[in-house]
Order: structure tokens, then C-alpha cells, then sequence
């Protein structure tokens, strides 16, 4: 059975104690997925101003990053260039491929930002569901195409790589960073209470009529939800799971969050839920985490300022990270449908 699902919001907000009359909600079609914009507090004409701007720095983030369409780029001159050619790239792409390398070393090496090959070979980005897995031979190739220590920074902006189809792929942490951009431009035009929603990556902003807001986390083999969070505060709230973009193929499910070691779908998770500051930061960590698993992960997160993980494991069986467990609120259990 084929089952294959686009944007999929794996968080939904939950309506607080008193629902306000003053919420303005708008959605745009960015990043490939569909990102909602709540905004609390202010005049329909402030709100909707901001959203519009708002999304228009998100989606400049996406014409700067994707690796798909038409749209020219410096990340697509760089992963069509030849081995040892110089490739300058923009200084947003040249800052966050440094950062990029900076969270690959922190989460050991689960996030790589070098498998564009690899995830385009998968096919779960294409326009088309991917129904049969790759063989082992086409991953081995693929995987010959990456390795963060086959690309170098030879002088500000310029980058090269050792190996001959190395491909960049920043689609576990630019849309992270699009929504931190989005949120920056609503604060520039004095937006305090606001959510952005891109498919389940959220960043939040402030309280909703006074009441915190009500964020409820997936349950990743059924339609309802896990838990929920009460949040007022500018924080992220980021979801990987194994349900957003799959097929299923002789009874095994393969997805799209693939572990750079195996060149497979990641197994040590079901799903992950990330808070951390940024919403780049736990769009990368949502990542990181699902491929490490619990066990290896938890020290991580724990070593981490002000981020906090829940981890579903491939049992089914919930974990969390010292510091959300007073704030999760874990709803009874059902059977699984």
C-alpha cells in the first residue's frame, strides 16, 4: 500500500481557555508545504501587513536555498560544479553551510547537509511518490557522493568539493530558518503575539488573549494527537516523523528522514518533537534526534541550553528529556488503530 502525504502538519494548536475574536489567520504555499500564519492582539489590516511580508522574506529564503525549480541559485551552481572548481556562493549560504557543518559535528554526523544525491535519488521531494526502495548498490553510490569532509572552505564564500557529484541539500534546516526570518520581520513591524506554521514546524511568539498557547504534538500511528505543550514564550516547537512522507513497500515502511550512514530510512524513531530557541535549531535537532534515537540522543539534548526533546521509539513507547516532562502533557494511551 502506497501512502503518500505533502505538508502534513504534525502540530495543531489547540484552542485555550478563551478563544479570541481577534486572531488573523492566512496560509501561503511555501517551501513545499503549506505554512499558516496566526496573529494575535492587533488590527486585521496590521496583521494581515505583516503576514505579507513575512511570507515574502520566507519565501526569498526558499528561492535562496531549494534545489529544485527554475529559480537560479548559488546552492545549485555549487552541486552542478566539477571537482576542485571554486564555486562562490551567497553569504547566506555560505554562513549557513558553516553552520550546517557546525550541527553535523554536534549530532554525529546525523544531519549532513551533503546528501543531495542521495535524497534525490529517494525521490521523496519529487513531484512523483517513490513506490520501490532503493538497492543497496544504489545507495553505496549515492553515498559515495557525500561525506561533509569532501567539501572545503578555500577563502570567504568559496567553497569546493573533493568528489565528483557531491550535492548539497539544506531541506532539514532552511525552512527552519525561513520561519526564524519570518518571525524577525514580524517583530520589526511590532507583531508580540503571533504563530508560523510550516507544516508542522512552528515558531512562537508571545501568549494568545492572555492564555498561553495550546500546541499539540501528533501521535505518529494515529490521526489525533500525542500530548500537548502549553507555550508562552518565543520559543520552536519542531516535529520529524516517519508518517509526513512515506510508502510502504512488502509490509515495511520506508520515509524520508534517511540516516547518512545507512543511506536507509532512519529506524530508531517513530517521531521527535524538538523545543529549542530557533526554529532552525530544532528543525536540525528534530533530524539529528530521530536518526540517533533515545539512547544516544538524550545526552545531547540534555548537554543543550533550552532544548528539550520527546522521542517516540520504533516500539511505540514515549520518552522525554528531563526538562519537558513537567511541561508535556502525555494523553492517555489507545489502541493503536
Amino acid at each position: 500500500m502506497l501512502r503518500y502525504t505533502w505538508g502534513l502538519v504534525v502540530l495543531f494548536l489547540l484552542p485555550s481557555c478563551q478563544q479570541s475574536l481577534e486572531d488573523i489567520k492566512e496560509t501561503r504555499l511555501i517551501l513545499g508545504t503549506v505554512v499558516t500564519f496566526t496573529v494575535a492582539g492587533v488590527p486585521e489590516e496590521v496583521a494581515l501587513d505583516a503576514i505579507t511580508q513575512a511570507a515574502a522574506v520566507m519565501q526569498g529564503v526558499e528561492n535562496t536555498f531549494t534545489t529544485h525549480g527554475d529559480i537560479p541559485n548559488t546552492v545549485k551552481i555549487f552541486n552542478q560544479a566539477k571537482a576542485g572548481e571554486p564555486v562562490h556562493l551567497l553569504g547566506a549560504v555560505d554562513n549557513l553551510l558553516q553552520q550546517s557543518i557546525s550541527y553535523w559535528k554536534q549530532t554525529q554526523g546525523a544531519f549532513d547537509p551533503t546528501l543531495g544525491d542521495l535524497n534525490k535519488r529517494w525521490g521523496f521531494s519529487g513531484d512523483k511518490a517513490p513506490a520501490v526502495p532503493l538497492t543497496k548498490i544504489e545507495v553505496q553510490q549515492s553515498l559515495a557522493r557525500s561525506g561533509v569532509a569532501a567539501i572545503h572552505r578555500i577563502s570567504p564564500q568559496t567553497w569546493v568539493k573533493d568528489k565528483v557529484g557531491i550535492k548539497l541539500d539544506f531541506g532539514a534546516i532552511a525552512k527552519g530558518l525561513a520561519i526564524d526570518k519570518g518571525v524577525e520581520k514580524m517583530q520589526q513591524l511590532g507583531i508580540q503575539h503571533a504563530i508560523i506554521n510550516a507544516g508542522g514546524d512552528m515558531r512562537i511568539l508571545g501568549n494568545h488573549n492572555s492564555q498561553p498557547w495550546r500546541i499539540a504534538i501528533r501521535h505518529p500511528r494515529r490521526e489525533d494527537a500525542l500530548g500537548w505543550l502549553d507555550i508562552s514564550a518565543d520559543t520552536s516547537i519542531v516535529t520529524s516523523g516517519d508518517y509526513e512522507r512515506f510508502f510502504m513497500y512488502q509490509g515495511k515502511r520506508y520515509h524520508h528522514i534517511i540516516n547518512p550512514k545507512t543511506g536507509f530510512p532512519a529506524e530508531q524513531s517513530m517521531s521527535v518533537t524538538v523545543q529549542a530557541p530557533t526554529a532552525m535549531q530544532a528543525d536540525v535537532l528534530s533530524t539529528g534526534l530521530f536518526i540517533l534515537g533515545f539512547e544516544k540522543g538524550l545526552p545531547l539534548v540534555e548537554s543543550m541550553p533550552d532544548v528539550e526533546a520527546i522521542w517516540v521509539d520504533s516500539h511505540k513507547l514515549v520518552h522525554m528529556s528531563s526538562g519537558i516532562k513537567s511541561k508535556f502533557h502525555l494523553l492517555k494511551d489507545k489502541k493503536d488503530e
